[in-house]
This record gives structure tokens, C-alpha cells and sequence, in this order.
């Protein structure tokens, strides 16, 4: 009797190497899905088809498959061919997501929409006829025009950055986020902000996620905008040391969704932790996957998986800031609350620098106009009115405090140096003498952590004499 290996028999996402070819071109990355009676043919071929068709990059894929796999294996518990999946059976898959995963709606909605995708392509390829309701009545033969199909879909339209009106089709069974839970998101505040970059620092890729919670404080980054970061957007060691001597920030630019631009400023404190994590903790995980990985090709962007050693997927960035987030005890806030407290600096800032002497003018002045439209377009929103809060929440404080622009700055050095120098510590971990040292230097203790460094050299001049 042939044994089935377990994994195969929940379902194994394989992925190609740098071999695969195909039409005169590399794709390594591609996931293929596996059953223990072998390859899942159309479940692969939507896979591999967003890869070559629509050019979706490898990771991109890759999440896919992980939202495809365990809800062909829901069908396959249940005896459910994939072809007779209809509305009533995905309404049955998301309740079990929510009763029994404990998935959240956002969650929810997005496998929704993926499986749907997955759908839609295997209609317009003909692997199923009349199946999924992506047709427009017009469009229908005569037979079929009044026929209620397997799986309902809607129409939904968009605008391009160009003025062009796009269509398309989605599912029509996702969730409504209640308007209750929409309203309560929080803003954490110092304290807890840095009991989230402790407990980061925490975990082994602690280093990267602390910069991803940094890069959105400290310069407003969004989750989109984590992921295109590229090690060629970090400035030269004389770069940085003008920075430093001018005590200027950096300008980066990022091209968004649409081909827009986007310009992030990160201070030099800043750059030189994520610096030195690109030369040290990024630098480990490329070798890794070089040693281990078929075809491994290190790639531009900054923040990569210590686990493939490609760039992290938007998923991956939300999954670690939920588990760091919920280990620090922030509830109802995520990264992009983060870019929140980054709003109410920039904001405090520019009141600052607009109004010194008659603060508390009032917000409906021309003045506090021309800070909203400033803000919207450092922060990358459309309408300055929707800073309008952070401004009003600004001014209140204002009465109670008045620290001065430069403050937010040296606040913001003081806790990078303080980041960098956690780091540096943890990556001594392995040497203990070195690590007692390094303590004792952050204590202040300098006649202790001298000898500690002294007793250290006469060990290394007895090893080399050895």
C-alpha cells in the first residue's frame, strides 16, 4: 500500500527554479499545485497564466496559491468537484472561515475575491461554460440569456489616473465591515510604540520589522510603499555624511500604483539603520538563499522573506504587524496607524513653522489652509479636508503643550540611535564577552565595559599566540 505524505495530502505548492522556460523566457517562482494523485492542472495554469499573461510577480503568486490551496482542499473534504462549486457552497466555505478559522472580514473578502478570480479565469478560458455570471445580458445566446448561474458575480467600474472608465467583475459575497469597528481605530501612542519595536526586536527578523514600523512613523510610509524600497533609493556613505552635516533628510522616490510618483523623506538616522540591516541581517538571508535556492537572483527591494529571500508581500507585512501589535497589546491599530502618528507630527510641524507667534489664530485662517494643502501633499492624500481631524487634534494640544518642531526631530534620532544600539546589541548575542560589554557601555558603566574589553583582547592575543 503506498503511503501518502502528509503534506502532499493537504496539498503542496511547488515552485519552478530558474530552469523553467517558457516562451524563450526564465520564470522561476511559478507555483505549482500538488495532490497526492498529482499536479492540480487548472488550479496551476491559472497560477502560472498571472505570472506569463498578466505579469503578476512571483511572490504575488504565490499568496495566491496559498488562498487557492486551502480552499480546493475545503472542497476536497467535502467531495465537492471544483467545476460544481456554486454560491451556496463559497457561502458555506466563508462561514467556516469565520466560525471556525476565526479569520477576520478583511481576510474574508480578500480569499473571496481570489477564488472568484480564479473562477473568472476559468470561464474566459473555457475550462468551464456558463458557470460564472461575468456576461452582460446582451452578450448572452438566446438559450442561456435568462439562466441563473452557478456563481453570481457584479459589475464594477473604475476611473483611470487618465479619465478613462474601466470595467470589470467581482464576487458578490463578500462581507460589509460593520460600521461600528470602523470608527474605533486607534493611534498608539509613544509608550506603546515602543513596546511594539521591542517586542520586534523580539523575533529572529526582528531588525526588518522594527524598520518597517520606523519607516512608517518616522516618514508616513504606506504598506505599498514598504515594498518598493530598493536598495539603489539608499544614499552613498558621502551622501549621507552632507546629510548629516546639513541635518537634511533624503529624498526618495517611489512610483506608485498607476505610475505616480511618491517622495518619502527619511531622516539620516533612519537611513543608517536600514543601512546597516542591508548590509548585515539582509546580506545573511541573500547568501542563504543563495546557498539553498535553485536559481535564487537577489532582488532590488529592500525588505525581504528571511524564508525565500524575495521582497514581502503586502500579506506578509499586515501578518507581522498583527502578531508584534497584539504581543504589545495595541488593540484596534495596525502599521498604517503608524503613518497616523506620523500625520500629527507633520501637521504639529508645519503649524509651527506657518504660525510661531500667534498659534491659536484659528483653524478656518488662511494660514491653517495652507497647512492642510501642505500636509496632503507630504502624506499623498487627495483632499487636504481629510486631514482636517489630525489639524483640529493638533491645535487642541497645543493648548496644553507647546514643544517645538525641532523636538519631534531629536525625539526621532534619539529613538533610532536607541533602535540601531538594541540591534547591535542582539547581533552580539552570539558573543557573550562582546555582549557583556555592549551592556555595560548602554549602562553608562564605561570603567566596567573598559575592563570587560580588556580581559576580551588578552583571550584574542592568547588564541593568535596559540
Amino acid at each position: 500500500m503506498r503511503t501518502i505524505n502528509k503534506s502532499t495530502a493537504l496539498g503542496r505548492i511547488v515552485k519552478t527554479d530558474a530552469s523553467c522556460i517558457i516562451n524563450g523566457r526564465n520564470y522561476p517562482g511559478i507555483p505549482t499545485l500538488v495532490w497526492p494523485e498529482g499536479i492540480d492542472e487548472q488550479a496551476s495554469s491559472w497560477l502560472r497564466d498571472l505570472m506569463t499573461t498578466n505579469g503578476i510577480p512571483a511572490s504575488s503568486a504565490y499568496e495566491y496559491a496559498k488562498i487557492l490551496r486551502p480552499f480546493l482542499r475545503f472542497c476536497r473534504m467535502r467531495g465537492r468537484r471544483w467545476d460544481s462549486v456554486d454560491d451556496h457552497f463559497l457561502i458555506i466555505w466563508r462561514e467556516h472561515m469565520r466560525s471556525v478559522d476565526k479569520a477576520d472580514i478583511p481576510r474574508i473578502n480578500t480569499s473571496l475575491r481570489t477564488i472568484f478570480a480564479f473562477y473568472r479565469w476559468a470561464e474566459q478560458s473555457r475550462h468551464l461554460r456558463y458557470h460564472v455570471g461575468i456576461y452582460d445580458p446582451a452578450d448572452l445566446p438566446v438559450h442561456v440569456a435568462e439562466m441563473t448561474f452557478a456563481i453570481s458575480a457584479k459589475k464594477i467600474f473604475s476611473n483611470s489616473r487618465h479619465g478613462k472608465v474601466h470595467s470589470g467583475w467581482t464576487t458578490c459575497l463578500t462581507l460589509t465591515v460593520p460600521r461600528t469597528s470602523q470608527g474605533r481605530r486607534h493611534t498608539p501612542t509613544e509608550e506603546e510604540t515602543r513596546e511594539l519595536h521591542e517586542k520586534a526586536l523580539n523575533h529572529q527578523e526582528g531588525e526588518r520589522d522594527s524598520l518597517l514600523y520606523s519607516w512608517a512613523e518616522e516618514v508616513g510610509a504606506r504598506r505599498a510603499d514598504l515594498t518598493k524600497l530598493l536598495t539603489s533609493h539608499m544614499p552613498t556613505i558621502d551622501q549621507l555624511a552632507d546629510l548629516i552635516d546639513k541635518d537634511e533628510p533624503w529624498d526618495i522616490q517611489i512610483v506608485r500604483k498607476g505610475g505616480g510618483v511618491w517622495h518619502l523623506h527619511p531622516l539620516p538616522d533612519l537611513l543608517i539603520r536600514t543601512i546597516d540591516w542591508i548590509g548585515h541581517g539582509r546580506a545573511e538571508i541573500v547568501k542563504r538563499c543563495r546557498d539553498t535556492l535553485v536559481g535564487y537572483k537577489e532582488p532590488p527591494e529592500i525588505l525581504i522573506s528571511a524564508r525565500t529571500g524575495m521582497p514581502l508581500h503586502l500579506d506578509s507585512i499586515t501578518k507581522i504587524g498583527n502578531r508584534d501589535f497584539a504581543a504589545a497589546g495595541i488593540k484596534n491599530a495596525s502599521i498604517h496607524r503608524l503613518r497616523a502618528r506620523y500625520c500629527v507630527h507633520l501637521v504639529e510641524s508645519l503649524v509651527d513653522a506657518v504660525s510661531a507667534d500667534d498659534l491659536l489664530e484659528g483653524s478656518k485662517s488662511n494660514f491653517f489652509e495652507t497647512i492642510l494643502t501642505k500636509a496632503a501633499e507630504q502624506m499623498g492624500h487627495m483632499s487636504p479636508m481629510s486631514l482636517r481631524p489630525y489639524l483640529n487634534y493638533v491645535l487642541d494640544r497645543k493648548l496644553r503643550t507647546a514643544d517645538p518642531a525641532k523636538a519631534r526631530i531629536l525625539r526621532s534620532s534619539i529613538r533610532q540611535l536607541e533602535l540601531h544600539q538594541q540591534t547591535l546589541v542582539r547581533r552580539l548575542s552570539k558573543q557573550d564577552d562582546l555582549q557583556a560589554a555592549a551592556k555595560l557601555i548602554g549602562s553608562g558603566d564605561n570603567d566596567q565595559a573598559a575592563a570587560a574589553l580588556r580581559r576580551l583582547a588578552d583571550k584574542l592575543s592568547d588564541a593568535t599566540e596559540t
